[in-house]
This record gives structure tokens, sequence and C-alpha cells, in this order.
């Protein structure tokens, strides 16, 4: 004679079946956050190292942002980023040879270069986001092209240096990537291996100018924000506990959100002084 489930059995089946599955998922969860913070890591270093090749080349670092100040009286002003000039040596020679610098980093002769999306600027963790897609399409919907539609996004951004104790950055207080100017080593009198280049500010959208050809990517930390408080102009990752940087000795490192504030502050700056001596 067959034997079939009983309804009692079937639902002690799924309810055993379901208990798994909740044990599982946050070790599913886990493996998939290291995969996404690994792979982070990983395109930071190759960020870190391309800035490295950079500065071997050029004698600086490249410029934060070009045109971008107010006193340029250039108009259209292009500010172009940072990014524009690391292509070359993150395997992306193509996309550098299409890009005009001479345009604006939004003009229509740019579309095609600066839509290309590439994974190097973008962390596989970033989901709390108000982007819609991985550039910024047709941003207000207006059924036509317009300067700034279709540009692809970063969640890396170069680090302006510290706001204190008003908004107005010191001069002292500057990080590597600036307006207008290229850093070089001698610049960095904190130490190559305890400055930060460039950092996490991922999820921001067109309003917060995140695209990866935008200079204004920059980003500047509050004197009195931490790690992960404010998502539109700080260091901000969806890893849990911390945020990925990159050195300008090319090394890359996790910052826990539990750092000292002095000792944080002191690694955003090329010449404010060190705070915290040990390199993370």
């Amino acid at each position: 004679m067959r034997r079939a489930f009983t309804v009692i059995e079937l639902l002690v089946s799924i309810a055993v079946i379901g208990i798994l599955i909740a044990l599982l998922m946050p070790a599913v969860q886990s493996a998939r956050e290291s995969a996404h913070r690994a792979q982070c890591g990983n395109n930071l270093r190759q960020i870190a190292i391309a800035l490295q090749s950079y500065e071997t080349a050029h004698g600086a670092f490249p410029i934060g942002c070009l045109e971008c100040d107010w006193r340029v009286r250039r108009r259209p002003k292009r500010q172009i980023a940072w990014n524009v000039g690391l292509l070359p040596y993150i395997e992306q020679g193509v996309v550098a040879e299409e890009f005009d610098d001479s345009q604006p980093y939004n003009a229509q002769a740019n579309v095609r270069a600066a839509g290309v999306v590439l994974p190097t600027f973008l962390c596989p963790s970033t989901w709390r986001t108000r982007r819609l897609g991985p550039t910024t399409g047709d941003r207000n919907a207006n059924g036509r092209w317009d300067p700034g539609d279709d540009l692809a996004y970063t969640d890396y951004g170069g680090l302006f240096g510290v706001s204190y104790p008003t908004p107005t950055i010191l001069r002292e207080h500057l990080g590597v990537m600036i307006y207008e100017e290229a850093s070089r080593a001698a610049d960095i009198r904190d130490g190559l291996s305890y400055t930060a280049a460039v950092g996490e500010c991922t999820g921001r959208d067109f309003m917060a100018q995140s695209e990866w050809a935008n200079g204004q990517n920059l980003f500047d930390q509050r004197y009195n924000n931490g790690i992960n408080q404010d998502q539109d102009n700080e260091l901000w990752s969806d890893h849990p506990g911390g945020v990925m940087v990159a050195f300008c000795d090319g090394h890359v490192a996790f910052l826990s959100e539990r750092i000292q504030q002095e000792a944080l502050l002191a690694l955003l700056t090329r010449a404010g002084g060190d705070l915290g001596r040990e390199r993370p």
C-alpha cells in the first residue's frame, strides 16, 4: 500500500526547511559581502596603483578637478575629473583616446566615452542608492539629450580634505585631490602611507555630481562627521562597519567606523599633521 505525506508531516517539513534557510541566510549574506568587499578592495587597489603610475609618469598626482574653481574664467568650464587621467593606467586606453579633454566633461563630444560604465569605479556592495541605473540617463525625462545625460557613475571620490571649523577649507587642511592643482609627492608632508587620496562615497546620483568624468565627484570630510554618517558628501559605504580608502603609496585599507576622529582627519589631509601614526 502506498503511503502519502499527511498534512501535519508536510507542514513540519516546510517548517524545518524554513528554519534551515533562516539559519543559512546570514552565512550566505556574509559570504556575499566578503566577496563584494574583496572586489571593492581590488578596485581601489587598481586605482591606487594607477595613481602611482600616473605620478611616476607626470611627476605629480592627477589634478582633482580641472576648471572647477570659480576663478577660472573660461565658459563653459571643463570640470574634468582625476579619473580621466587614470584611464590609460586601468586598461581603459580606448576610452581615454575617445575622451576629448578640450571639451567639458558633459559636452556632447564626450557622451560616448564618459557614458561607459567602468566596473573599476563601482563598488559591488552598493545598494542603498538613489540612483536609478548605472548612468544619469535622461535626467529631466524630456525625451532628448541635454548636457549631463547618459554619463556613468563612480562610487569612489577624490579626497579634497577636511572642512574645519567652517565649510571653507583652509590651505593646511587640503587633501590630495583638489581644484586646479596637481599634488606632488613633496606636497604630501604627512607621508604617502599616511595620506589617503581616494575613498568610498557610494550611491550618490547626479544631484551629488558623482559621474566619474565629473570633477565635482571630489568630497571633503566635515571635521565632526565620522565614517558612514552622511551619504551626501562624506566617507560612506555599504560595507558593515567601515569604508575602503586608497592611499598615496599604493596600499588600500578598511577604515573602521570606530576610528578616532582626529586620526581619521589626519589621514585625509596632505599636510595637516599626523595625529594617528599607525598606518591602517
